[in-house]
């Protein structure tokens, strides 16, 4: 399955609940589970993004649904990446 990697940045109303971090990740990931997509890694980062989700989807519409489901929350901003692993890439060089 394609890969994604999500960059998030916290809202104001986002910060003001990270007490409920733990709970909400829980929530992402039974959401996203729903849509057939696989939470692969979850990093909180210092910088420019606040967090970095990376995930196994189906295809590109599983992950607008769930990109919009996320937004319409309110909490985070996102930028989302598709990926292929430097494997993958190495391949599609060579036959290139």
């Amino acid at each position: 399955m394609p890969l994604f990697i999500r960059l998030l940045r916290f809202t104001p109303e986002g910060a003001k609940g990270l007490k409920q971090f733990g709970t909400r990740r829980a929530e992402f990931a039974k959401t996203a589970s729903k849509l057939g997509i696989k939470v692969v890694g979850e990093y909180v980062t210092t910088g420019r993004y606040d967090l970095i989700t990376i995930l196994d989807a189906p295809n590109l519409d599983a992950v607008l649904k769930l990109s919009a489901k996320v937004a319409s929350q309110g909490r985070t901003t996102s930028e989302t990446l598709s990926a292929v692993t430097a494997k993958q890439f190495e391949k599609l060089a060579k036959s290139a």
